[in-house]
């Protein structure tokens, strides 16, 4: 059986969850502030205002920090497993942006805007893991060691 990684600690897990949430926001409003430069974007796309997106970004980053949590207590082998599963969700997460543009169920939809959308999902997803893979490494991965300070003395 392969060695489990240790525990999270709470400090871990608040790290976790709030480095990619606030990188996540400030992507998100970078993507936005792009697709609007480049593209006729009308001002009423409520998915493209910061009351839409900011409580979906936590809600994505919380789910996926205990989907995050579960594999890396369950799974034998949870690099490979997450290797498969992250794409997956994030294909997934496409689908309601997919569903807008077709349906036009939000006012103000252009292709662009969705486009927004989906490059929104991603970025999200790549600081979510990025975050977790740091401080709630999977069992192979190295585990967090504190940074040591560099001198020229040896």
């Amino acid at each position: 059986m392969p060695v489990q990684p240790r525990p999270a600690t709470p400090a871990a897990i608040a790290a976790a969850l709030l480095i990619p949430i606030a990188a996540g926001v400030g992507l998100a409003a970078a993507i936005t502030a792009l697709v609007r430069a480049v593209a006729a974007i009308p001002s009423d796309f409520a998915p493209f205002k910061p009351s839409s997106y900011i409580g979906l970004i936590v809600v994505g980053v919380v789910a996926g920090a205990v989907g995050w949590l579960v594999v890396r207590r369950r799974a034998a082998n949870s690099p490979g497993v997450m290797r498969l599963l992250v794409p997956a969700v994030v294909a997934l997460s496409f689908i309601p942006d997919v569903l807008i543009g077709v349906t036009k169920s939000e006012a103000g939809t252009t292709w662009a805007g969705v486009g927004g959308l989906m490059a929104m999902h991603l970025a999200v997803a790549v600081c979510a893991v990025a975050a977790f893979s740091r401080f709630l490494p999977l069992t192979g991965q190295p585990q967090h060691r504190t940074a040591r300070l560099v001198t020229g003395n040896r």
